[in-house]
């Protein structure tokens, strides 16, 4: 899990070298150049490194606990697996951890870790805890419903901006968008995403 962490402070770091890029094509001598989807670009970025965390969490604690090197939760116990991959384990009992760690792959490859219901969900497959967005929220230090809110509002721009190009309504008008706003998410994520792995790795 240190391995997943390390990538995703390495993700949001490189967020970075858009804000660099943003500045100096914004303060172009000649008159203001709109440069702003490298600001939405670095709002997509954030929210999709912590969705990768997520993902790579999940991936790696369940496959510890099917090793049996990490406390299985209720949602891991009921985690759908039939006949014919449980052949497999049997047959190929020293490479059964690989196969698993490919069926929660392919399980979960094509879902969204980003809205804080998804989130909990998931990570309910490797963490005992019933209030999980409670013990997240202590942790960053803000009211739960509050720390909630911030992630699904992060979210709902970030598809407006993915599937709409961040347009506003029929008249072709673009959301307004500053590298302040912009920091303020990118820090928010790079928190929430430390949070979640200091709870639970």
């Amino acid at each position: 899990m240190n391995n997943s962490y390390s990538l995703f402070c390495k993700l949001i770091q490189e967020i970075n070298i858009d804000k660099g890029l943003y500045f100096y094509i914004s303060n172009q001598i000649g008159g203001p150049v709109d440069a702003s989807d490298l600001l939405r670009w670095q709002w997509v970025q954030s929210v999709s490194a912590l969705d990768k965390l997520i993902h790579d969490l999940v991936r790696i604690g369940m496959v510890q606990e099917y090793q049996g090197i990490r406390p299985a939760t209720s949602a891991f116990n009921t985690f759908p697996l039939n006949m014919q991959t449980e052949l497999i384990f049997e047959s190929n009992p020293m490479f059964a951890p690989l196969e698993f760690e490919s069926v929660v792959r392919k399980k979960f490859g094509t879902m969204s870790f980003q809205d804080p219901l998804k989130i909990a969900d998931a990570l309910a497959y490797i963490w005992i805890e019933n209030h999980k967005w409670k013990e997240i929220a202590t942790q960053l230090g803000m009211p739960e419903n509050a720390c909630k809110e911030k992630q699904k509002n992060i979210v709902i721009r970030r598809n407006q901006i993915v599937h709409e190009a961040d347009y506003q309504d029929i008249l072709g008008v673009r959301q307004s968008l500053t590298q302040t706003d912009v920091n303020d998410v990118v820090d928010f994520e790079y928190k929430l995403g430390t949070a979640i792995f200091q709870l639970v790795h």
